[in-house]
């Protein structure tokens, strides 16, 4: 592994990059954690070298966005589950930029606990990724890991009542289910035990009814 590479992805230092021109530099090299350079300047949130990184050679960017480390997460995987908003709509962008289909592989791409991209957004709460990522895709809204949970059910067995809303109105099609046999009614339930989640919300009909 070239350290003077990831060294400078990680401190964001583009003049090394633009020094070498690319010359000579393995972009498709990993950690021992089977991180890529992509996985690194993602986790950074340093949208300038992401940029750099993928314009040094363009040839190698299909691969590289869907490349996957030992956990089974890409580059997108990481910058939703950290919200980086800017980050997400590069990779994105960048994907849209290829053949029609690197943009469904990577967004529909799934980890080994077979959580999207979407599932890691919602998870934590970034709104203005999740929204980005159903604008690109409303099917990711369909997906459920290996526990049994769709995006719906992570949005509200969180809290994340906004997050819940919001992929109602846009993906009415979304899948409602969620772990141990349990649906999004089931967390609702047990979440307004606690407090009403819905009580100053326009709740959707459909989630009321159970539809």
């Amino acid at each position: 592994m070239d350290a003077g590479l990831f060294n400078a992805v990680i401190s964001g230092n583009v003049s090394f990059f633009e020094g070498t021109g690319g010359v000579g530099l393995n972009l498709g090299q990993v950690t021992v954690g089977k991180n890529s350079i992509l996985h690194v300047a993602a986790k950074s949130g340093k949208v300038q070298i992401m940029e750099k990184v993928l314009q040094l050679q363009p040839q190698l960017q299909p691969s590289l966005l869907c490349m996957t480390n030992r956990k089974g997460n890409t580059a997108l995987h990481f910058a939703a589950s950290l919200g980086h908003f800017d980050m997400t709509v590069l990779l994105t962008t960048c994907a849209n930029d290829q053949e029609s289909t690197v943009k469904e592989l990577l967004l529909r791409m799934q980890n080994h606990e077979k959580n999207t991209a979407l599932h890691d957004a919602v998870r934590n709460g970034h709104y203005d990724v999740v929204d980005l990522l159903i604008k690109e895709d409303p099917v990711l809204t369909s997906f459920t890991n290996n526990a049994g949970e769709s995006p719906l059910f992570l949005a509200v067995d969180r809290g994340f009542y906004k997050i819940a809303l919001h992929i109602l109105e846009v993906a009415p099609n979304c899948s409602y289910v969620g772990r141990k046999s349990m649906n999004v009614l089931h967390a609702a339930v047990i979440r307004t035990k606690r407090k009403n989640p819905f009580r100053e919300l326009d709740c959707p009909s459909s989630l009321k009814q159970g539809e």
